[in-house]
């Protein structure tokens, strides 16, 4: 069941909309439908906390089932899942995780946060089907347990009268959420299971799931000391999947502060995605204890405030990592290389690969690429530009213009074939000439040239296009 690919992309994304309905009605006012409604008060609570919204000002409609898109929307919500100590190569998409999602959806954001943190949802889950009790009960579960170091429990098994109607994968989880609280039997003992599940009764059980664990805090979590193989981990994400760790370590092993700054420095310079800068050596007060081998990127670190040295100048290089620490460097180590990317990550020529995810990006997932192409190619301005314009044209997602054709100095250098795409995008502002009136047509594309390209397509797309 569980989806498992991810993938890392181009920018944080912006914060979730808090409603589960996907709808931006104001919550301030007490909702009229719920006064019959047992645990209103915990409603109330989730509203007031702006954990959800109503379908309209002042109702709830607290006997509405609710779709699997407004479960996660309301599971990611209520746990603050986000992206921000994610680094991204290349903008996420809904459908990156699953197919049946559509990525301009107002529950987009969610899937992605979703897929990003591995929550265990069908790769195949289709937003707008109803939930039933226990496929949100299971889905909340696995969320609380996997965000969160509950302390481990012996769950005290319960009986109930229709758990043969269960679905065996799920049973785990359920009797987890009967022990939790977060989940309870009716009067005849039953869970109905195979209900739909209304969005009060999802609301309440969200309500008592940030209950227990408001009431179990994970034990001593700041404490919990990194092992190499979550070092890793913490690093990838910061990093990105493209960046290959050198470094071989016995997954087991506890991770110090040295080792995991060198691990991190390391890993950003092989990369190349460290710009170049001129390290001014700190003085470090227990330097002595740092292995040379280590000390050039303890000295980076430092420079490119990543560490710091503490209230008496140490390093403290020997101590234990913890959790808590290590996702701080690799937080620190994000923010600046959103601000400061190296001049490599932003001049480096893509591949053909490369180019038709751009496109893809471009065009959306609704538009077919016409042209086959070797992946092993070298793409130039003319074949990037064409093979975007082309694909806009193909889709039918270009507006109609009256096309004026512009004088390019080396007009010669342009196939004939490629003309007619390069003076369309010429008069799109998608792309321009250089000051001498070039296109450089055989030019290599870099990244920073093809993202500025897709943004220019998708403001003429959107309506915003640059003047």
């Amino acid at each position: 069941m569980k989806n498992t690919f991810k993938m890392i992309t181009l920018s944080a994304a912006a914060a979730l909309a808090l409603s589960f309905t996907g709808q931006q009605f104001a919550s301030a006012a007490a909702f009229k439908d719920i006064h019959n409604v047992q645990d209103k008060d915990k409603i109330i609570a989730l509203q007031n906390s702006g954990l959800i919204k109503g379908i309209s000002a002042d109702l709830f409609g607290p006997n509405l089932s609710i779709t699997a898109a407004q479960g996660v929307q309301m599971i990611v919500s209520a746990l603050d899942l986000n992206l921000n100590a994610i680094r991204f190569v290349k903008e996420p998409h809904a459908t990156d995780y699953f197919k049946n999602a559509h990525d301009s959806a107002w529950y987009a954001q969610a899937l992605i946060i979703a897929g990003v943190h591995g929550l265990d949802l069908p790769a195949d889950l289709k937003p707008g089907e109803k939930l039933t009790r226990e496929e949100f009960t299971y889905q909340l579960i696995d969320a609380m347990e996997n965000t969160n170091r509950l302390p481990m429990i012996k769950p005290v098994v319960v009986e109930y009268a229709d758990q043969d109607q269960v679905k065996v994968e799920y049973s785990g989880a359920l009797q987890r959420a009967l022990n939790y609280g977060v989940l309870k039997l009716d009067g005849s003992g039953k869970l109905n299971p195979k209900q739909e599940i209304t969005r009060a009764e999802a609301a309440v059980a969200i309500s008592n799931a940030l209950a227990y664990l408001k009431a179990h805090p994970a034990p001593a979590a700041t404490d919990e000391v990194l092992t190499a193989e979550q070092a890793v981990q913490v690093i990838k994400e910061a990093v990105g999947p493209e960046a290959g760790l050198q470094i071989k370590i016995a997954p087991a092993a506890s991770m110090s502060r040295e080792a995991f700054t060198y691990l991190l420095i390391h890993t950003l310079q092989t990369s190349g995605q460290l710009p170049m800068i001129n390290v001014i050596p700190e003085d470090v007060k227990d330097g002595d204890q740092i292995d040379i081998l280590n000390s050039g990127a303890i000295q980076t670190a430092l420079a490119l405030g990543f560490v710091e040295l503490d209230a008496d100048g140490n390093f403290n290089p020997k101590a234990a990592i913890t959790r808590p620490a290590a996702a701080s460097i690799a937080g620190n180590a994000v923010n600046y290389l959103k601000a400061h990317p190296a001049p490599g990550a932003v001049s480096k020529t893509i591949s053909a690969n490369e180019a038709v995810q751009f496109i893809k990006d471009a065009a959306g997932p609704e538009a077919n690429l016409q042209i086959k192409i070797n992946p092993n190619m070298s793409v130039t301005r003319e074949s990037f530009t064409y093979l975007l314009i082309n694909t806009l044209q193909t889709s039918g997602q270009l507006p109609m213009i009256k096309l004026i054709p512009v004088e390019i100095k080396d007009n010669d250098k342009i196939n004939i074939q490629s003309s007619g795409a390069i003076q369309t995008a010429l008069a799109l502002k998608i792309v321009k000439l250089d000051q001498d009136g070039s296109f450089r047509p055989q030019d290599g594309v870099t990244s920073a040239d093809a993202a500025a390209m897709v943004s220019q397509v998708k403001a003429i797309l959107s309506g915003k296009s640059a003047k």
